[in-house]
């Protein structure tokens, strides 16, 4: 039977000078046209448009098409990034707050901190994590701030589902690695019951070593080393370079089978990192179905097509008039099972029929 109850753990022509958007662009400046901007903290401009090779925004903006919202005519969109700079982050909030569009779709937590200590009358509406945790709001029925969305955390049980549908579809693993960035999504205790808490034990569940594997980022290694079999640090920031050489170092470690972790740095770098798991041979699951469009292996995660048709209608209802403290935060119930065959046949692996029946989408 399948299983849906597990979750995880996501302006404008061009630069204008610091006054103006610098990472923006403007397409239509309508007379009484509704004003949406959009902030990425990795992703250029052009890649936050329905033609930009990113279906999530095509997915978006064909629902705000439907709601009556069509950019170029009753709607100016204007584009942000911080192109992976966060330094940058603070600077665009400012400029964005200062240019008092009607709502913004923000992709950062750090932006909509910043935001919010900026102003309270501008709203947002984006996919999240639990927003309470974070002070985003202090309920999920009634938002309390300029923020509501789509919740993307129903427990962290998933983890444990990934490592349970990961050994089902792969050769016998011995070490297996929870891959992760500039480890902003592990809490501070590596003791504590995070993502890494539930992987861990399911791998002792099954009789495997755990390996810790930061692409880049500082930890307390000695911390992780009690908990860990194996701790790999790549680097010291995101990039090719880390990433090559993380993956070298899990070839070294004797890493057979990896769980990848839902930060947005692996999301940007998904391309790079399906490459080099297939390079190195190493079996690998992931949290989104991105992945697996561009030669992963396997993705258990949110419906990510369906969370932004969902961030989209609520955008359509704050460009109506609607506030967030009208609309309660959604937590999403709807995920997938997504696999790759030629993946799988690349590794000299065959998905068994209780996974491929399964499965939500079958690439090939």
């Amino acid at each position: 039977m399948r299983r849906r109850e597990f979750i995880a753990a996501t302006a404008a022509t061009a630069a204008m000078g610091f006054a103006q958007p610098t990472w923006a662009e403007t397409n239509a400046r309508s007379t009484g046209a509704k004003r949406l901007a959009i902030f990425h903290p990795t992703r250029p401009p052009e890649q936050l448009t329905p033609e930009g090779g990113y279906r999530l925004y095509k997915i978006y903006f064909e629902e705000l098409n439907r709601l009556g919202y069509i950019e170029g005519q009753n709607l100016i969109v204007e584009r942000y990034s911080a192109l992976g700079q966060p330094g940058r982050i603070a600077d665009l909030a400012r400029q964005i707050a200062a240019s008092r569009p009607d709502v913004i779709l923000p992709l950062s937590g750090v932006f909509i901190k910043e935001m919010m200590a900026l102003t309270t009358s501008i709203h947002m509406v984006a996919p999240t994590s639990d927003p309470v945790p974070f002070g985003f709001s202090s309920s999920l029925a009634r938002p309390d701030r300029n923020f509501t969305g789509v919740v993307l955390d129903s427990g962290l049980e998933i983890w444990a589902k990934r490592v349970q549908l990961l050994l089902e579809a792969g050769r016998k693993v011995t070490k297996l690695g929870y891959l992760t960035a500039n480890p902003i999504d592990v809490t501070p205790n590596p003791r504590s019951r995070g993502a890494g808490a539930y992987i861990r034990e399911a791998a002792q569940r099954s009789g495997i070593a755990a390996a810790f594997v930061v692409i880049a980022g500082k930890i307390d290694r000695a911390a992780y080393e009690r908990d860990w079999a194996t701790v790999i640090v790549g680097g010291e920031k995101v990039d090719r370079t880390a990433c090559e050489q993380t993956f070298a170092a899990m070839e070294k470690e004797g890493v057979d089978g990896l769980i990848v972790s839902e930060t947005a740095d692996l999301v940007l770098y998904r391309q790079l990192i399906a490459d080099l798991a297939a390079r190195f041979r190493i079996p690998a699951i992931y949290p989104y179905r991105e992945f697996v469009e561009v030669g992963g292996l396997m993705a258990y995660g949110v419906d990510t097509a369906d969370t932004m048709r969902r961030v989209a209608n609520m955008t359509g209802q704050v460009l109506a008039g609607a506030k967030p403290s009208d609309i309660p935060f959604y937590r999403q119930t709807k995920y997938e099972l997504v696999l790759n065959q030629k993946a799988a046949t690349s590794l000299g692996l065959e998905f068994p029929a209780t996974l491929l029946t399964a499965a939500d989408a079958v690439v090939d």
